[in-house]
């Protein structure tokens, strides 16, 4: 920090500086003040309660009750202790299904689990008299609600059951055993009930003397029809023996008194046997016996006759099976009627036994309504004045969002403490007076922090690039080509303001482009610098002097070979490897992209070309002095990307041979040493150093720059005047955090050890460098310091809430 008096914008620029930190530090504490108070968090209690009223007997059945069963043990305080009573809470524990109905007192207590079962619920209860009166409280206390209210009106009204069962004992038993033998007698009149009716649904019969005079009735009717039958079979069989012997009937036979038995067929057939004889006797009259029709008269006569007999012959079969089904029947009737005797004695018995049962169940039911009578007469001295209702809220309520909110609070104010020193230990530069005020020399331009999204949203919502897949990353590199009304590209635009005026007061036209360390953005400052010059008709030349990353081959999309190793080593002139916008075309720019934007023609690029084994030595020779020379001559400007100045020596030898040196900054990612050592290192080597220019600077970091916060003008010109778009609050916090945790885990790792560096050149340790290493070290102890203030303060307010 500068060493100037703070005022209030002071603070808030700091707060706002270290917001993530006071974030951090409030949330950190309020989540695990709320984890451990949640961890801690009793097991929530309900309380249940119902209440009682025990009253004196005032009917002289009471008062004689009560002296032979509790006498001076009636009062309260032993009402109270009945309650909580093993026998009772025996009777409430079956009640509620704890332990089997069935199971005896003796059972119970002999077995563990039970008794343990009993005790359990006995040691959830508790009463207590209600001031001067007659009730007595039954409390219960349990982790279910449900259970805390079943158990509670269970107790109370087993308590009410079994005082009043105490009391009318004699009653009760007498009604108890009414009512079991009502039940066994019904179940014995339902049982002599479904006995009659399978008897006389199995026996068919309602009474004997019915079931006798039926019985008579159809043997007789069995005996005739069996008499009719053999009488009408003897008479067919004489009709087939008369047929054998005749060979035919007389019609008066067939139509006489057996036209019924034979039926109209064999009528038929005899009288067709008739005209058949008839027609015969004719032909006999003029033939012989032998003649063919006499012959042929004689096979119908015959088959006719056949016909006949087998007619006759089924009627016989019909004949024997009916005699035989009939000879059965009579058998069956006669053992029926043998057997009704003594189905009668069994009908009897039934009977009896039913009309026993019957008389015995309505003596019960007498009985029994004598009982209720008496019942209802009976003696209560407890009632229910209070039910237990539902407990919605417990008696141990958690203290858990108090806890939360009051680590909250000590995490806010502890986020604030440890925010200011790290203010105060932070050796980073933010604002422009100390950048100058620190290294003499002037900061040339400012290059506000935007995020990569921004960027992206800026190239598809104002220029209408990559719409429907992923922007290259040539877009955002070239942002002054590819957006020229962003706001990048207007704080390019103004760092070619003030490197220009600087350029025609000192008369400067090579620039060499650097930084301290890597990763700061030197490279796309520098592209998009060399493009900003190109735009305004400066014939500029880019030339990519890093020989051991370089990358300004990669942003343009152009091979890296041939370039400046080659023409270093004579392999070619340097004339030769220049790449002008007719190479860019034949690369992976396409014409629209370069035509997007005027000033691409006037722009030449030399690349680095093969990465040579001895960098050093190679812009250190003689040959690289002369190419600047012919190119300074060549060129309005000349813009050198080189390698950063802490790792290695190329920048430093580079800076004695160009006009001045250009030192790029990326605000809070080096501490200030090491950038005064940087600025140093030039200085011993007599390098014009130009100036500074600020890269990613936020508007939380300085003060002088709060017009680049988050809210952005994408354009100057005649399109989206005016118009301006608010970055969404949680990708802008999302976006903090990750920065945050990003660069302290990277400076923990770097400053321990954690990655294996790669091999760079060594170079020579300035007074700095220690100071630097013991500033990383401070920051880590700090950092650990903060995290056991967290949890000390979390254990102390704990210990507070405690006390």
């Amino acid at each position: 920090m500068a060493q100037y008096e703070l005022n209030l914008r002071d603070y808030l620029r700091v707060l706002r500086k270290r917001k993530l930190i006071v974030i951090f530090a409030a949330v950190s504490l309020g989540f695990f003040s709320f984890f451990f108070a949640t961890l801690q968090k009793p097991i929530p209690l309900y309380r249940a309660a119902s209440s009682v009223k025990v009253e004196q007997s005032t009917t002289a059945a009471g008062l004689y009750a009560e002296a032979f069963s509790y006498g001076e043990s009636s009062n309260l305080d032993t009402q109270s202790a009945i309650i909580k009573s093993i026998p009772i809470m025996e009777f409430v524990a079956k009640r509620m299904g704890l332990i089997d109905e069935k199971l005896t007192p003796e059972e119970i207590r002999k077995e563990a689990k039970y008794i343990n079962r009993v005790l359990g619920i006995r040691n959830q209860v508790d009463t207590s008299i209600e001031g001067l009166t007659n009730i007595i409280n039954i409390e219960v206390v349990d982790s279910d609600p449900k259970f805390a209210q079943r158990l509670a009106n269970t107790t109370a009204e087993v308590y009410k059951e079994q005082n009043t069962l105490e009391k009318n004992k004699r009653i009760i038993e007498a009604k108890k055993y009414i009512e079991n033998q009502l039940v066994v007698v019904e179940e014995k009149l339902k049982v002599a009930q479904e006995n009659l009716r399978v008897f006389r649904e199995k026996n068919r019969l309602i009474t004997i003397e019915s079931e006798t005079g039926e019985t008579l009735r159809l043997l007789n009717e069995s005996e005739k029809e069996y008499a009719y039958a053999k009488q009408e079979k003897a008479e067919i069989e004489s009709l087939i023996n008369e047929l054998k012997k005749q060979k035919m009937l007389s019609k008066e036979t067939v139509e006489g008194f057996y036209a019924e038995k034979v039926g109209p067929i064999f009528s038929s057939l005899n009288n067709k046997l008739v005209d058949l004889y008839a027609q015969r006797d004719l032909l006999l009259l003029d033939y012989n016996t032998n003649h063919p029709e006499i012959q042929r008269m004689d096979v119908q006569i015959d088959k006719v006759t056949s016909n006949m007999i087998n007619h006759l012959n089924d009627q016989v079969k019909r004949l024997v099976e009916r005699e035989q089904f009939l000879s059965d029947q009579i058998v069956k009737m006669k053992d029926k009627f043998n057997v009704l005797p003594r189905l009668g004695f069994e009908l009897e018995r039934i009977e009896h036994e039913l009309d026993t049962n019957k008389n015995l169940y309505t003596s019960l039911k007498e009985r029994h309504q004598a009982v209720l009578i008496s019942d209802a007469e009976k003696i209560e001295e407890v009632s229910i004045v209070r039910p237990a209702l539902l407990p919605r809220s417990p008696i141990n309520p958690p203290t858990t969002m108090r806890t939360a909110a009051i680590g909250t609070i000590v995490g806010l104010i502890l986020g604030l403490v440890i925010a200011f020193i790290f203010e105060t230990m932070d050796t980073s530069i933010g604002t422009i007076e100390d950048v100058e005020g620190f290294l003499g020399v002037p900061v040339l331009g400012v290059i506000p922090f935007i995020r990569p999204e921004e960027v992206e949203e800026t190239l598809v919502s104002r220029e209408g690039m990559g719409e429907g897949g992923a922007i290259p990353e040539r877009y955002t590199r070239l942002i002054t080509h590819f957006a020229p009304k962003s706001t990048l590209a207007e704080s390019f635009r103004t760092l070619r303001t003030g490197v220009k005026f600087l350029c025609l007061e000192k008369g400067v036209k090579t620039i060499l482009f650097t930084s301290a360390t890597a990763g700061e953005g030197k490279s796309t400052s520098g592209v998009n610098l060399a493009i900003a010059f190109a735009q305004i008709g400066s014939k500029t030349l880019l030339v990519d002097v890093d020989l051991r990353k370089p990358v300004v081959s990669k942003f343009f999309g152009i091979e890296r070979e041939p370039g400046l190793s080659d023409i270093i080593l004579g392999n070619y002139e340097w004339k030769e490897t220049v790449r002008t916008v007719t190479d860019l075309m034949m690369g992976k720019l396409t014409m629209e992209e370069i035509m997007l934007t005027p000033g691409f023609d006037n722009l030449n690029i030399i690349t680095s070309g093969n990465i040579p084994p001895n960098p050093s030595e190679i812009i250190n020779s003689q040959r690289m002095t002369e190419f600047i020379n012919q190119v300074k001559a060549a060129y309005d400007v000349v813009i050198f990307d080189t390698t950063p100045i802490l790792p290695a020596t190329d920048a430093t030898i580079l800076g004695t041979k160009v006009d001045g040196v250009v030192i790029l900054y990326r605000v809070g990612r080096i501490a200030r040493g090491a950038l005064k050592r940087a600025k140093t290192q030039m200085d011993h080597v007599k390098a014009n150093v130009l100036g500074i220019v600020l890269n990613g600077l936020r508007p939380e970091v300085s003060a002088d720059y709060q017009h680049y916060g988050y809210y952005r003008y994408y354009s100057y010109g005649e399109k989206g005047k005016g118009e301006k778009e608010k970055v969404a609050w949680y990708k802008r916090i999302f976006e903090d955090v990750k920065s945050f945790f990003t660069k302290y885990l990277e400076k923990i790792k770097v400053s321990v050890g954690f990655f294996k560096k790669k091999e760079v050149p060594q170079v020579e340790e300035f007074p700095g460098e220690k100071t630097k290493r013991w500033g990383r070290w401070v920051k880590i102890v700090l950092l650990a310091v903060s995290i056991i203030a967290l949890i000390a303060g979390l254990l102390w307010q704990f210990e507070i809430l405690r006390i």
